[in-house]
């Protein structure tokens, strides 16, 4: 179906046992305090663990903060044809946290992983079961993604640093964009390089970014911490590389699915390189995010002793670069931990430049709010491709109720989720004879 990965290059039994792996060792290191892919859920986890949370209240909280972020997954799937960590690993966090020992965690994530694989698949067989099948309409989600989530750094900066640098930022990639549209590519001899425009514009804000967030740093202080907070982050950073056969497990298993499409990273992205045949698009972008992460994960990382599930999300890259199965599951294990040995030193470098420390914050709301206006767009454009005029009327209202009853759901989520719905009520009307098929 156009606009949707359908096809896989591994079989679908394959492709189900790693992502039954890869849920089942997450639940496995969310239950332990290990690890965990929710980046705001973080921080609750040393409640647990310090024994000032009781485990049913820590998965209270740990759920109540993923929810929205599992339907966002699910929406994205729909878009996509790719499974996203958010519909697998947030929910992880989730079965992990209510888990009473590691053999439940194990058993659940596992059942839970069967369900992405196959479940699937049985609601691709229901779509096409339905009088009107909508599901290659929602595929316009995802068209304003890229062009929108590429300008993400200079709204980063815009909120660090002031408008006038983030105006800046963005014409520099707006020219950067056009150029790379003009060239196309730079030929060496019989080698070429593709200049993707969305991935070098973006990449040129990061590098603003970082040159903002230095030179920024240069008339700061860099940040002195006490001697018992060096102490913590000492002890937390000795926990976390402890744990580096299971870490480094888990890093493998989310190269492999990734390599072999058990489980997708920035899906969106994926799934346009994909088809387009060229994961060059989607290998750009993700250096991109790994220098965006890093002072997020890093800073949250040494400040509560739990790991980020995916790390630095090196293992994401590495996997797609892999030229064999094997070779994924390998590499994604080495760059884990080679990860786990730099995370010291990283947290050091971080606290020389304290605006560079201070980007994560704003480097993960920058995303959030533009992948957040890219779906809430796409999800017009979708409702308006299933059922025009009252499509958009009912994702308008879903939007705007969404807001105003306090964003029950996440901005990511409430735009997809309405699509869907303008899609199941058109079915409705069609079978009960309100509508009538073109």
């Amino acid at each position: 179906m156009e606009g949707i990965v359908s096809s896989f290059q591994y079989p679908l039994m394959f492709r189900a046992i790693v992502l039954i792996a890869i849920c089942a060792w997450a639940s496995l290191l969310s239950h332990k305090c290990i690890s965990n892919f929710n980046d705001g859920a973080r921080p609750v986890f040393p409640e647990l663990m310090s024994g000032r949370m009781s485990r049913p209240e820590f998965a209270v909280v740990v759920t109540g903060m993923g929810f929205g972020w599992v339907l966002a997954g699910f929406s994205q799937w729909l878009g996509t044809g790719l499974i996203a960590c958010h519909l697998t690993l947030i929910a992880t966090d989730c079965i992990g946290s209510w888990s009473p020992n590691r053999w439940f965690a194990l058993s659940l994530g596992g059942l839970y992983g069967a369900l992405c694989a196959f479940g699937t698949n049985m609601i691709n067989e229901a779509f096409q079961m339905l009088p009107y099948n909508f599901l290659n309409d929602l595929t316009q989600i995802s068209t304003p993604a890229l062009p929108i989530f590429c300008v993400f750094p200079a709204i980063a900066i815009a909120a660090q640093f002031g408008a006038k640098k983030g105006i800046i930022t963005a014409v520099i990639e707006a020219v950067i964009y056009i150029l790379c549209t003009v060239v196309g590519a730079i030929n060496f001899g019989s080698f070429s390089v593709s200049l993707y425009p969305y991935t070098f514009a973006m990449l040129a804000g990061m590098i603003c970014l970082i040159v903002y967030s230095v030179s920024g740093g240069k008339t700061a202080e860099s940040i002195e911490n006490d001697a018992e907070e060096e102490n913590l982050f000492a002890k937390n950073a000795a926990r976390i590389k402890s744990n580096w056969l299971y870490l480094g497990i888990q890093g493998g298993l989310n190269a492999l699915g990734i390599h072999i499409l058990a489980q997708a990273y920035q899906p969106y992205i994926l799934a346009g390189a994909i088809l387009d045949g060229n994961m060059g698009t989607f290998q750009l972008s993700m250096i991109g995010v790994i220098i965006a992460f890093i002072p997020l994960i890093v800073s949250t990382s040494l400040a509560t002793g739990v790991y980020q599930a995916v790390g630095l999300t090196t293992c994401m890259l590495v996997g797609t670069l892999a030229p064999t199965w094997w070779l994924a599951l390998i590499l994604g294990f080495a760059v884990e931990f080679l990860e786990l040995q730099l995370l010291g030193l990283l947290g050091k470098g971080l606290s020389k430049f304290p605006e560079l420390s201070k980007s994560g914050d704003h480097i993960r709301d920058a995303m959030i709010s533009c992948i957040g206006l890219a779906l809430t767009i796409g999800s017009f454009l979708a409702a308006n491709a299933i059922w025009g005029a009252v499509g958009l009327m009912i994702v308008g209202a879903f939007y705007v109720l969404n807001d105003a009853i306090g964003q029950r759901l996440p901005k990511t989520a409430v735009g997809p989720i309405a699509a869907v719905v303008v899609g199941i009520l058109y079915n409705i009307m069609v079978a009960i004879g309100v509508v009538t098929l073109a």
